[in-house]
């Protein structure tokens, strides 16, 4: 069976603009166009979408999935090279999350602080 642009976009619940854009970039391997030139994808488009949603979700650039993908079109001798791309996404991840647990560490110290000032005389309010 094939779907439309629209229809892949409301299985994945992405804009059809995005649908069309990782077309457009040659992201996707078997999508065809229908006698109207429309985009037409099949099981195995659905799945290689399915496998960049993903990767884009982990916060994957584009031009790492587009390696990926590459690599992944050259066969099993690439794994290793596709396995330490993975690597460097899961490390940049991990990092991030870093981040973002010591921003929240400071924002609740200010809710601790604020909380704390609701609870007493309101006098010198926290900065």
């Amino acid at each position: 069976m094939n779907y439309s642009v629209k229809e892949v976009a409301e299985q994945f619940r992405i804009s059809p603009h995005t649908v069309r854009y990782y077309t457009d970039q040659e992201l996707i391997p078997g999508v065809t166009r229908d006698q109207n030139g429309r985009r037409m994808f099949d099981e195995t488009a659905l799945g290689w979408l399915r496998t960049i949603i993903a990767f884009r979700t982990a916060g994957m650039p584009i031009d790492q999935i587009r390696r990926y993908l590459e690599l992944y079109d050259q066969g099993e001798d690439t794994i290793p090279e596709r396995y330490r791309l993975l690597v460097q996404q899961q490390e940049l991840t991990r990092r991030k999350l870093d981040d973002l647990a010591h921003q929240l560490e400071i924002i609740n110290e200010k809710v601790r602080s604020y909380s704390e000032w609701a609870h007493r005389s309101h006098h010198d309010p926290p900065v």
